[in-house]
């Protein structure tokens, strides 16, 4: 007899197995399938998403985060610190929270396997019947052409050796044949990461090596090891949205960031959200209807997320005036479009799709030059009806009759999110 579960998660990374700890906790018979081989790297976490799995509990007995260190630029040859952020590796970082879904209740089965009918089939051949896929296995998920694909992108990793004297710290450096981030991980122990084009008669070693030479302002001492490198695939990436809900893409499946962007891994983590919001929101509400909001809003989010980070690493590609002219900027200094990162100092109400009590909802949305994806809610204020009653005229008090006294503190809020947010000014 097939084995079954509630929900099939194939891929393990923070989007799949938040999104199987998110189920399991909610009662949801989950099985994780990964190989559990993620490859030994750095990345880092933005403060924004360290407090999240903070709070959440997710990070309770995990001793693997270095910082937040200072992130220093080198961009368009002005030498600036700011940006701090965590480090952290990833092999470690997607252990520990496939560790976190199984304790939640997640089956974990180490391997590989692909979608089909009713479910998944694993790579020895076993099926597993599944109520829902979802398909968290980045990019090698996307099999199907692209509905948007950015220059043909790799970023090339290794291990450097370094002076056990050299201070913990990223650093981040344009070069004519691409861009380069560091990372003193530990006492002896650096990381780096090329992003360059695809093509090229180089060896990605010899690319490397090449890179570390051009490279100004990086500390002193570093070597490449004769350890492997990390090769991986980094084109931005938007996927066709799914035509049912049979099987779900979820973070890099569904939309993968310009690295330049670092948007990465908090993409991952808030997909997962978004796609458990999509999933309750079937089972309490089934039906066509309530199939085709979770399909627009999956979309919805993939593709506005994706053109506004590609759009951020295009701005700051532009901000690095001395290799314009060079095949790789060149290529990437008008992708996706020529449309403006952040939306125009304007006030705007429109329906949208959005997570309330942790399901889908449709309603009007107030669109702001800081929240350009709109706003639903300030706290319990719903925020196009109450910007309605001030254009009407009303003050401070009617709005304190109606939703009580937190809504004394809209007319500041409404002031604060007509600020468009700056614009980029370095990586």
């Amino acid at each position: 007899m097939q084995d079954h579960t509630d929900l099939a998660i194939l891929g393990g990374g923070p989007a799949g197995a938040v999104s199987a700890w998110l189920a399991a906790q909610e009662g949801l018979r989950v099985a994780l399938i990964d190989p559990c081989q993620t490859p030994a790297r750095i990345e880092g976490l933005s403060p924004r998403l360290h407090h999240w799995l903070q709070t959440q509990g997710l990070l309770v007995g995990f001793d693997g985060l270095i910082g937040p260190l200072p992130r220093r630029s080198l961009w368009a040859g002005i030498d600036s610190s700011h940006n701090g952020e965590f480090l952290v590796c990833r092999a470690a970082l997607d252990a520990h929270l496939r560790h976190m879904a199984v304790q939640a209740g997640a089956r974990l089965i180490q391997g590989s396997g692909k979608p089909q009918p009713g479910g998944v089939v694993l790579a020895d051949g076993t099926a597993l019947g599944a109520g829902q896929v979802l398909d968290a296995r980045g990019r090698r998920a996307q099999t199907r052409s692209a509905a948007q694909r950015g220059p043909a992108t790799l970023a090339i990793g290794a291990w450097l050796s370094a002076p056990r004297s050299t201070p913990l710290s990223t650093v981040i450096c344009p070069l004519p044949q691409g861009w380069l981030w560091l990372a003193v991980t530990y006492p002896g122990r650096t990381w780096v990461q090329l992003t360059v084009d695809a093509a090229s008669p180089l060896s990605p070693r010899a690319r490397l090596r090449a890179a570390l030479r051009l490279a100004e302002g990086l500390p002193e001492g570093l070597h490449l090891t004769a350890r492997p490198l990390l090769i991986r695939e980094a084109a931005p990436v938007l996927s066709p949205p799914p035509g049912d809900l049979a099987v779900i893409p979820v973070g890099d499946a569904s939309a993968a960031m310009d690295p330049l962007s670092g948007h990465g891994q908090f993409w991952a983590v808030s997909s997962a959200l978004a796609v458990a919001a999509a999933r309750r929101t079937g089972a309490a509400r089934p039906g066509a209807q309530t199939d085709a909001l979770i399909l627009r809003f999956l979309h919805e989010r993939s593709h506005d997320t994706y053109l506004r980070q590609a759009r951020l690493g295009r701005d700051f590609l532009r901000l690095e005036p001395r290799f314009h002219d060079q095949p790789f900027w060149r290529a990437r200094q008008s992708f996706p479009d020529d449309l403006p990162s952040h939306a125009p100092a304007h006030v705007a109400v429109m329906p949208r799709v959005v997570v309330r009590a942790g399901l889908l909802v449709e309603m009007e949305v107030l669109i702001t030059p800081a929240s350009p994806g709109g706003v639903g809610w300030m706290g319990q204020v719903p925020a196009a009806e109450a910007w309605r009653q001030l254009e009407a005229g009303a003050g401070a008090a009617q709005l304190i009759a109606q939703w009580g006294p937190s809504a004394a503190a809209f007319p500041g809020w409404l002031a604060a999110q007509m600020q468009v947010p700056g614009a980029a000014t370095r990586p």
